[in-house]
Formats: C-alpha cells, sequence, structure tokens
C-alpha cells in the first residue's frame, strides 16, 4: 500500500480534471521546499498540465543548480476562468449593508451584459472605483509546499487571499506546527525532509517521475539532512534516495576544497616540495679572471686525404712502362732516343 494513499484518495479524483494548478512556496524558503516544489512542478507540466510556481522570495545564484529555477515567479500570474466578481468600492456601511441601493437587476442585450442597480429616492450610489477579479485566479488545484499556515506564504497570500477562497488546497508539510489548513494535508513530522514526502507523494498519485524531478529531490534531501547524516535519516529517507537514482536522478555534487594556505602545509611536505625541485647549477665563469677573457682555440683543420683509385676499376688498357712497378718484370728503364727529338709537323703546302 502506498505511504500516503488514505489521503490522496479525494485528489487523485481532482487530479486528471485540472487543467490550471498553482504551488506556492513559503517566504525565506529553504533549498528542501524549493527542491521540492519545483520537482512537483516538472512532474505536472510534464503531464499537460499549465502549472505556475510562487515565492515571495527572489531567487539568489546560489539556487540556480535545482531545475525549473526559472520558473519561479514572485507575483501572482494572472489567469482566465474562475468566477467573476466586480468590486464596487465606497458604496457599503460598516454594517455591510448598502443604503442607498434597493435592488440589482440584470439583462443582456447583443452580446452586452447590463447590470442595474436600483437606488433609493433622494440616496446617492456612487462607487470610487469599480475593480474586476476572478475568484479562484482560474486555479483549479493549489499545492503549498511548507508552509505552516497561509500567511507563512508572505504576500503571495496577503495580497491575494481571493485566490485561495473557493479552491482545493493541498497543504503538503513536515512541520509538527503545521494548521492543517488545507482540503488534503499531508503533513509528516517524522519524515527526514518535504523532499521525501514529495518523492512519495509524486509516486502515490501515479505520475512519472523523470531524472529532473528526481535531482532535485536528491538536492532537498541531501541539504536537509546534511547529506545523510541526520539522525531522522532513515529507511524510508534511503528508500526515497534509491527511487529518485532509479528515476535517473544525480546526487548534488560535493563543494570544491579550499586550497591550504602557506601555515597549514606541513614541514614534511615543504622538505619534500624542496627537494624535488630542481636545483640550480654552480656558475663556474665567477672563477674565471676577468682581465683575461678565456677564448676557446680554434679547431685543428684535418688533412684531406685523397681518395685511392683502385687498381681493380676494369681499364683493360696496358700500363707505361714508367707507370709499372718493378715487379712486373721490367728489364730496362732507357728512354728511348725518339721521345727526345723535337715532334715538327710536316705539311704539303704552306698556302
Amino acid at each position: 500500500m502506498a505511504k500516503y494513499d488514505s489521503v490522496l484518495s479525494e485528489l487523485k479524483n481532482l487530479i486528471p480534471s485540472s487543467k490550471t494548478i498553482l504551488i506556492a512556496l513559503p517566504s525565506q524558503a529553504s533549498i528542501d521546499q524549493l527542491a521540492s516544489g519545483l520537482s512537483l512542478f516538472l512532474t505536472l507540466e510534464a503531464g499537460g498540465k499549465q502549472v505556475s510556481v510562487v515565492c515571495d522570495d527572489s531567487m539568489v545564484a546560489g539556487q540556480g543548480y535545482l531545475f525549473g529555477i526559472d520558473h519561479v515567479q514572485k507575483n501572482m500570474p494572472t489567469t482566465d476562468g474562475g468566477n467573476l466578481t466586480l468590486t464596487l468600492e465606497g458604496v457599503a456601511a460598516s454594517d455591510n449593508t448598502v443604503p442607498a441601493l434597493e435592488k440589482l437587476d440584470w439583462f443582456a442585450e447583443n452580446s452586452n451584459l447590463n447590470l442595474v442597480f436600483h437606488v433609493l429616492p433622494g440616496q446617492q450610489f456612487q462607487p470610487v472605483r469599480i475593480v474586476p477579479k476572478h475568484q479562484g485566479a482560474g486555479f483549479n488545484l493549489i499545492f503549498t509546499i511548507g508552509a505552516v499556515n497561509l500567511n507563512a506564504l508572505g504576500n503571495v497570500y496577503s495580497a491575494n487571499s481571493q485566490v485561495f477562497s473557493g479552491t482545493h488546497i493541498i497543504n503538503i508539510d513536515i512541520q509538527q506546527a503545521n494548521t492543517g489548513f488545507g482540503q488534503t494535508n499531508i503533513v509528516d513530522p517524522n519524515a527526514s525532509s518535504i523532499s521525501e514526502v514529495m518523492s512519495n507523494v509524486i509516486s502515490d498519485l501515479g505520475l512519472i517521475l523523470d531524472g529532473d524531478s528526481a535531482s532535485n529531490l536528491l538536492a532537498g534531501i541531501f541539504e536537509s539532512t546534511s547529506n545523510l547524516t541526520d539522525g531522522k535519516s532513515g529507511a524510508e529517507t534511503f528508500m526515497a534516495v534509491a527511487n529518485c537514482l532509479r528515476a535517473g536522478g544525480k546526487k548534488p555534487g560535493s563543494t570544491a576544497s579550499q586550497p591550504q594556505s602557506a601555515s597549514q602545509i606541513q614541514p614534511a611536505q615543504t622538505i619534500q616540495q624542496l627537494q624535488s625541485q630542481p636545483q640550480p647549477a654552480f656558475d663556474w665563469s665567477a672563477l674565471m679572471p676577468q682581465d683575461s677573457p678565456i677564448t676557446p682555440k680554434e679547431a685543428p683543420q684535418e688533412f684531406a686525404v685523397p681518395p685511392v683509385v683502385s687498381s681493380d676499376a676494369g681499364d683493360d688498357s696496358q700500363a707505361s712502362p714508367e707507370e709499372r712497378p718493378v715487379e712486373e718484370g721490367v728489364i730496362s728503364e732507357t728512354v728511348e732516343p725518339e721521345w727526345l727529338t723535337p715532334k715538327i709537323f710536316k705539311g704539303s703546302s704552306l698556302g
């Protein structure tokens, strides 16, 4: 059996026919209250409902990680529908009577509706101002999250009390002092957080919890229970966390650790850091005399060795006698006489 099924039977019958729904959060709303309200908003909106979220506070940057936070409004939204009330100011007496008015009639003419105020003879009936109001502002259901009473909603209620009259109010809270002002009251002081209660309410109503809504609920539970270390965290709390994780929710990330100051570093760590740092090399140039700078020696020139021509180069021509070594059998090295005779060109004619 669902945990809150006994108090949700009437609400289960109302939700299918409800089109416009208001979610009201108290003044100075906590992360838990915001997270649970926004989870309900996302879930109902995914179901095709027209949902509005109002809170007397201005949202701050620290709440920006909650999904749907940009949909929270400070002023009551205007919607169509509901009962129309025309308020004629300045015509009623202190005993709630209208001395100048005998009766009120109405009749339709073309597309207009005419109201006829029958004034007694000798009396004046002059309203100071005529103010139209929609009773209930067109909302079929109103959820209040974490409000001990309607006054805890701040200006959301005090400036729009007519919106809450005649509308079914679902009061969801965990405070022992809750006055039970709603037509449906889900007040569980034993729960660790409103987000834990909301996880069961969404499930008991047959609504589908998606990843964003589940992440909001996890943020609310972890915030309210100091990361599940609070004494109120019990089996129901961990079951709610498991259901949110199963639905695709993400646990809120831990805050980044702050860098250590110099006084917080242990001496052993400081020595280790110094040892790991490279030490500067000794400057030997400081020992050299300044008046006789040492210039580097020039590198000695290398002797170029001529290439050796192999005798096996494949030249078949016969070597001359002076080129032949003794071992090749040269008998005489006498120069032939004709080698020393000048060579004179002889031609047949000089012309």
